[in-house]
């Protein structure tokens, strides 16, 4: 029995270190699903994401295993021309909550239990964050 506990802390504690080291203190910029504007994802350390689309939004996050949950968003309220705005109200959608993570070969997957899928790709390191 305890070294069915151990096995299973030391695979926590794995998926911990990854997600950390891999995935958190990077930028991403979202290439699918494709939106007639740029959307970007940071990750810090520390908890906190942000990013932007039509507008800047960032929250906090927390991890677990191989899931991630996004708190509650906020988000500057910039209007835009209709389909940027109609685009940014779909990723918004599609974005928070809980979400399974994967990250394999610098790209960062998201999947909400719906099925709907998030895919970054790495673009850069966040340095002292």
């Amino acid at each position: 029995m305890n070294t069915f506990f151990c096995s299973m802390f030391a695979f926590l504690s794995l998926a911990s270190c990854t997600f950390l080291n891999d995935v958190a203190g990077n930028e991403y910029k979202l290439v699918s699903p494709k939106y007639p504007i740029d959307v970007t994802l940071g990750l810090n350390k520390k908890g906190g994401y942000y990013g932007g689309a039509l507008n800047r939004y960032f929250g906090t996050y927390k991890f677990s295993g191989n899931t991630v949950t996004f708190g509650l968003m906020a988000s500057t309220k910039m209007a835009g021309a209709p389909e940027d705005m109609k685009a940014e109200d779909e990723y918004f959608q599609n974005f928070g909550g809980e979400m399974e993570y994967k990250f394999e070969n610098n790209k960062l997957i998201l999947k909400k239990e719906s099925g709907k899928e998030l895919t970054y790709e790495k673009v850069k390191k966040i340095e002292n964050k």
